[in-house]
């Protein structure tokens, strides 16, 4: 499937369907089972994605772990309120993984951005050892703060919501979550552009791992590998 019929496709399932199940099936079974029905087709499709990754990567690992973590907490849940408070809580949960990330200066956003040099055919040990030089980690650690930030305007944002509202918040909640996921996606993609080219201005980097490179025919930054990697991104912030 070329990229942009996946970001396409990948908008349906986690902003477009989950808003037009929950508007119409709240009638017919209940505020609480249209919750849980808006998020199984993207639970399965993360499954499909994730089943046919040949290579199990940190990115790929911490998407899992997402899912099923979200999953247990809407079923365990009981309740539509309940289930809105508890994506608050898990919010905060992220919001303080990202932070003892960045505490113990091994920011999140570098394995996600490892990962997907790995993908292009950079050498995984190499690339790792790079990314940890002073110019590019500062570039980890501001884009880890700023999904810190997300959190934190998630977070608080749901929590007036759900007192103003109660369960009608879910409606915005939806729509919250994807416009801050757009805006992250654009921002760790504009910064992964920039990671990738400073990493290419040092030769000895450059040409060990654009050898591996040409040797799995991966292309450079062309039109194709910013799609695909724009969509991948958007993807991981989407299944969480």
């Amino acid at each position: 499937m070329k990229p942009a019929l996946m970001l396409i496709f990948d908008v349906f399932l986690f902003f477009l369907f989950p808003l037009v199940c929950w508007e119409t099936c709240r009638g017919l079974v209940g505020d609480y089972p249209a919750m849980i029905l808006t998020t199984i087709p993207g639970i399965i499709y993360s499954l499909y994605r994730f089943k046919n990754n040949q290579k199990l990567t940190f990115t790929g690992l911490f998407v899992i772990l997402n899912l099923i973590v979200g999953l247990l907490l809407d079923l365990l849940s009981g309740s539509a309120l309940q289930l809105l408070w508890n994506n608050i809580f898990y919010s905060l949960t992220l919001l303080f993984i990202y932070l003892i990330s960045l505490i113990f200066k091994r920011p999140l956003y570098l394995y996600f951005a490892l990962d997907l040099m790995t993908l292009k055919g950079y050498d995984r040990k190499i690339t790792k050892e790079l990314f940890f030089e002073k110019k590019i980690y500062k570039l980890f650690k501001l884009t880890t703060i700023i999904y810190c930030i997300n959190e934190l305007i998630y977070t608080f944002c749901l929590i007036q919501w759900i007192l103003k509202y109660g369960v009608e918040a879910y409606r915005l909640d939806i729509i919250l979550d994807n416009i801050l996921n757009m805006f992250l996606s654009g921002t760790s993609f504009v910064v992964f552009i920039i990671i990738h080219l400073r990493v290419n201005e040092i030769t000895p980097v450059k040409n060990i791992a654009l050898k591996k490179a040409r040797e799995r025919s991966i292309y450079s930054i062309q039109a194709y590998s910013k799609s695909i990697n724009f969509e991948r991104v958007f993807f991981y912030f989407s299944t969480h």
